[in-house]
Parts: structure tokens; C-alpha cells; sequence
């Protein structure tokens, strides 16, 4: 328990402050560009986020959860090849959403598919990392593109560069390029790579339950963003968006615990030993305890650092923490999916959840603006932790049930 503590510690502090430059640049962008063109780089920024984990797509946990239980050692070609084909589809995919969305500029277009490819690199390199429990390069991975905005963003509060629209997505886009310094830090064994198509269609076929999960809740956002533009106009997306990245703080939280607990108890379950439930609670606990601080300095932070600006975001803060926070914990009480290998229910939580979000979405937001937004998150969230909670819980029944046979 101490260890795990520790590395969630080390992963944590290393998320929290990518996170403060990441928002240190998003919140130089939304006082330098006019409240429409900051929805504008609000939504695009989320989508190219979302469109990224096709890149993902669920691979990077199952590879690692399969790597360490079955020490595959074909598997790692498999992983690459995989990678490289899902950049292939995620490009015209991504160039066919920016059009959707009337984003037309050529120079736009490319800063997002350099950002996919970019992006890529990232997330082939994250679960490596992950797997030998190399925690400090895992977070020097996101720690490059973090310096790089943090950069730009003390030059924009200066008034020493005043970038547009476009600009802004660039340096967004491109600063993640920089991860790809950490291919130096590989062991050597990793970059060794030879072409394999013939077990990708198995490795994605394990892997695509997460994936549709992952997609959901790594495109929440554009999802929200997009329901905020439909609904309303650019000026609402910023609006929600600035309010919504606030509350990442917790999000934050699920990404370090997953990281640190997906290897633990992967080899846990190697040695044959029970799944860890007790750092769950623990965790748990301590996120509801971040979300009531949460609450109360995001507004104070909103209302005297952004101004009236963005003072209808202040009224949606309470709301998309606390759904935060449960998201936070029904997503790494998930892993407990991945090493049981049953990812299957992942994607029937996820699903659930965005079917509820968008129904009360579709009900909540004609009457209530941002908050029916707010509030159908907030419900999603509720549902999928209580579904999570049931699921497990019926799962470690059967369990005990074969394990008593006689």
C-alpha cells in the first residue's frame, strides 16, 4: 500500500504540474483571444484530443495487462504495427470531423494531423513506460509539451506575443512533438521493430471495449463542447470549456492511480494473489474529500483571475467537480476489468453513461443552458459509478462461487 501511495504520489505531483502549465496556457488563451475564438480553440483542441485515442483505442492497457501475465514476447511488434495503423485511420477521420465543424483553414488541418502523429509517438511510448514502472520518464513524457505552453503562456500574459487563433492551436498541436525526446530513455529492447499485421486483428478485437470506453471518456469533453456549439454558439463552448478544465484536477487523480494500479495488480494476479480493494476505498475517499475543496477555490480562482469574462462558468463549476470526482473513481475501479479481462463491461459502463448524458442533454439544455450540460454530466457520472460498483461486486460473486466448488 505504502509503495503504491508513493508512486501515485510521484505520478500525481508530475500530472498536477503538466496540468498547471496546460492550464496556465489555456487560461492565457482565453484572455488573449475574444470569447468566440476561444471556443473555437476550445472545441478544436478537445477534438483533436478525442480523435487521438483511435490512436489508443484501448491497446495501450490491454498490452501492458497482457504483457506482464503472458510475457508474449511477440507481442510487441504486434503493439507497434497496431499503432501505426490506427494513426492511418485516424487521419481521414480527423480531416472529416474538422470539416463538420467548418473548421476549413489548410494551416489548421495539418497543426491537427501533425498533432495526431505526434500524439501517436506519445502513446506508444506511455504504456512502455508503464509496464516497467519507469514513473518519472512516464511523466517526462507529458512534461516537455507541459514547459513548452507554460512558456508561451508566461509570453501571452506578458503581452509579449500576441498569437491568433491559429497560432494558439499550433503551439498546442506541435509542443507535442517534444515527447518524442523520450525515445532516447527506451530500453534497448524497445526499439527493436519488425512490421507484424498477423495478430493485430486479435490484440484489437481484446482491445476494442476499452477502446469505445476510452474514446467516451477521453472525448467527453468534445462531446460536451460539441453538444455547447450546437446548442448555443462559440462563446458557450468557451464558456463551459474554461469551467470543465478546472475540474481536470480530478480526472488527473484517475490517470495516476490507473497508471501506478494497472501493473501493480496485473502481477498480482500473476502470483495468484486478491485484487487490492482497500487502496480503492482509500483513494476513493480522498477524491470526494479534493472534489468539496475543489469546489470552493475554482470558484474563488475563476472570479478573480478570469473576471466577468467568464463569470456564467462560475455556477457549473460545483456540478462538473463532483462529476469529475465520481468519474474520477468509477474509471480506475475499472481496471479491475482489464486485469480480470473482462473488458467487455467497461464498454457496456461507458455506453450507459453517454446514452443517460445525451438523453438528459437533449431534455435538460433547452431549458437550463450550460447547467442542463452541467447536470446531465454530473448524472452520467452517478449512474456509471453505481453500475461499476455492481458489476465488480457481482463479478467477485462468481468468483468465490467456482473457487468453493468442490
Amino acid at each position: 500500500m505504502n509503495k503504491s501511495i508513493q508512486k501515485i504520489v510521484l505520478v500525481g505531483i508530475g500530472n498536477i504540474f503538466n496540468a498547471v502549465l496546460g492550464f496556465a496556457f489555456i487560461s492565457a488563451a482565453a484572455k488573449t483571444l475574444d470569447l468566440d475564438s476561444f471556443g473555437k480553440y476550445a472545441l478544436l483542441a478537445t477534438l483533436l484530443v478525442a480523435t487521438s485515442k483511435l490512436i489508443d483505442f484501448g491497446t495501450n492497457s490491454v498490452y501492458v495487462a497482457k504483457s506482464i501475465s503472458t510475457e508474449d514476447k511477440s507481442l510487441l511488434n504486434t503493439f507497434y504495427t497496431l499503432k501505426i495503423i490506427l494513426l492511418l485511420i485516424s487521419i481521414p477521420i480527423s480531416v472529416g470531423v474538422l470539416l463538420l465543424f467548418k473548421f476549413n483553414d489548410l494551416k489548421i488541418i495539418l497543426y491537427f494531423v501533425l498533432g495526431l502523429a505526434a500524439y501517436s509517438i506519445n502513446y506508444t511510448l506511455n504504456p512502455i513506460f508503464q509496464k516497467e514502472e519507469k514513473f518519472f520518464n512516464l511523466v517526462l513524457l507529458n512534461t516537455f509539451p507541459a514547459l513548452i505552453k507554460g512558456t508561451f503562456a508566461i509570453l501571452m500574459f506578458t503581452k509579449s506575443i500576441n498569437p491568433s487563433l491559429t497560432q494558439t492551436f499550433e503551439v498546442f498541436s506541435l509542443s507535442i512533438l517534444s515527447s518524442t525526446l523520450m525515445i532516447t530513455f527506451l530500453p534497448r529492447k524497445y526499439k527493436q521493430f519488425k512490421f507484424s499485421a498477423l495478430q493485430t486483428l486479435n490484440l484489437l478485437k481484446e482491445s476494442y471495449p476499452a477502446g469505445i470506453s476510452q474514446l467516451i471518456y477521453e472525448g467527453w469533453p468534445s462531446i460536451a463542447n460539441s453538444i455547447a456549439k450546437i446548442a448555443k454558439d462559440f462563446s458557450s463552448v468557451g464558456i463551459f470549456s474554461i469551467a470543465e478544465k478546472v475540474t481536470n484536477i480530478l480526472t488527473l487523480a484517475s490517470v495516476s492511480v490507473f497508471t501506478v494500479l494497472l501493473p501493480k495488480n496485473a502481477y498480482r494476479k500473476k502470483q495468484h494473489m486478491e485484487y487490492d480493494f482497500k487502496e480503492i476505498l482509500s483513494i476513493s475517499t480522498l477524491i470526494i474529500v479534493m472534489a468539496f475543496i475543489g469546489t470552493f477555490a475554482s470558484e474563488i480562482f475563476i472570479s478573480r483571475f478570469l473576471g466577468e469574462k467568464f463569470s456564467q462558468s462560475i455556477p457549473l463549476l460545483g456540478l462538473l467537480i463532483f462529476a469529475s470526482a465520481f468519474t474520477s473513481i468509477h474509471t480506475f475501479m475499472e481496471h479491475y476489468f482489464f486485469i480480470e479481462e473482462k473488458t467487455k463491461y467497461i464498454m457496456y459502463i461507458s455506453l450507459g453513461k453517454l446514452i443517460v448524458f445525451l438523453i438528459l442533454s437533449i431534455v435538460l439544455t433547452p431549458i437550463l443552458s450550460l447547467q442542463g450540460i452541467a447536470i446531465s454530466n454530473l448524472v452520467g457520472a452517478l449512474i456509471a459509478l453505481f453500475s461499476t460498483m455492481i458489476l465488480i461486486w457481482k463479478h467477485q460473486g462468481k468468483k468465490k462461487a467456482i473457487l468453493t466448488q468442490p
